[in-house]
Formats: structure tokens, sequence, C-alpha cells
């Protein structure tokens, strides 16, 4: 969720420790590259979890989607681009590919594996969310973040709702609820974060996911 300081990443370069920054829009990913990230990560708006921007204020103001941010970020920078952001299935790979990434990092899709350990509520509301189920809210922890539809979410975002505290402090005033919410396996009160493509996610072991994925990829850019 921004830089690090100059002084940090002599000393990652100096470890020979490499430096994926996410970036959100293309701004940001120029910035990335001239403070010496190896690699920028291209988040579309379509990804589930706390936004990258590196101004939390501008976050819901800058939202770009994935296909429009990849190309135009390939293009202004020279680090290689990995694009995240709605990415489940071997279509989205290809298409992140195609348009100038050279690898992609998921989340979503692999929420419901079995190694995830997330709760069954949780897993079953992934699998049967449309794109339109998801929203931008900072009601769990402050920050900008992509979260199921869920009942808290709704009410802590209606007009007469009190606004949410900053980052961390939000997430603290909703640990206990979230933390009942996952014992009760209860989503409307879980931090329940999913991407647009979350239906896309299927309830099977990492491996096969890993090995389906890229079997598809393959047969569509052959």
């Amino acid at each position: 969720m921004g830089l690090y300081p100059d002084r940090f990443v002599a000393r990652l370069k100096d470890k020979g420790i490499r430096w994926f920054a996410t970036v959100t829009t293309v701004h940001e990913a120029k910035a990335a590259e001239a403070a010496g990230a190896d690699a920028v990560i291209a988040q579309g708006m379509e990804a589930g979890g706390h936004r990258g921007a590196f101004d939390a204020s501008q976050a819901e103001t800058r939202l770009v989607g994935l296909f429009s941010l990849v190309p135009a970020v390939a293009d202004a920078v020279n680090v290689p681009v990995v694009a995240t952001g709605g990415i489940a299935d071997g279509r989205t790979i290809a298409a992140a590919l195609v348009l100038g990434a050279s690898a992609v990092q998921i989340g979503t899709a692999f929420l419901r594996c079995p190694e995830a350990k997330i709760p069954s509520a949780w897993s079953d509301a992934i699998g049967k969310a449309a794109p339109e189920d998801t929203l931008i809210t900072r009601a769990l922890t402050g920050r900008p973040a992509r979260s199921l539809s869920t009942d808290y979410v709704h009410a802590a975002m209606a007009s007469t709702a009190p606004p949410p505290a900053p980052y961390p402090v939000q997430r603290g005033l909703t640990q206990a609820m979230r933390e009942a919410g996952a014992k009760a396996n209860d989503v409307d009160r879980m931090q329940a974060w999913a991407g647009q493509s979350a239906r896309l996610a299927r309830a099977e072991p990492a491996g096969e996911v890993v090995r389906r994925l890229w079997q598809e990829t393959q047969g569509l850019l052959s």
C-alpha cells in the first residue's frame, strides 16, 4: 500500500530480495519503478481484499478495471507486470497475458480450496456470488477493500450509519464481531473478502486448481 523508503529498498537489494510493488494506477506504477521495484503488481478494481492504493483517501475515485490497467502499465514501465483482480480461470489468465502481463496473481479463486480453511459459510457465499454481489467498503478495517455484500457491510454503509474510523482503528472495532461471526459460521458478520470473479472459484485442492488453470490457459494460447 505504498512505496518503501530508499534506505529499505537499498537493504532489500543488498540481500538479493526482489520487491514486487502493488499498484492501482499508471502513476503509481511509474513511481514504484522509479523507487526501485523489481516488478509491479497491477491490481484491477475487480480484486478482492484491500486496495493497494498509495493514497487511501483517493482509492475509491481511482478505480481502474484490469483490462484498462494492465496494457497501460505495461506500456508505461520497463519492469515485469503481474496482473491481479478478477483472474480465476484460464480465460482471464490468457487475457491478462495477452494484454501485456508477464504473470498473474490469484486470490479469491483459492479461497474455496480446503487448504485455505475458511468458514464454510464464506466459501459457499463465494461460490454463489455474482460480480455485483461484491463492493468496495471501509466498514471492516477503515481502508477500502472489496468484500461480499454482507448484512453488516450494507448496514455500516447506509447513509444513516456513522463513518468508519481510520485504519487500523476500525479493524479493532470490528474484531469481536468478525471473530464471533467466524465462530458461528455467520458470513454476515465476517470479514468476507471476495473479488468480482468469485463464482468461478471451485472447492477443490489447490494443486488441482493450479494444474487446471494452467491447462486451460495453455489450451487458449496454443
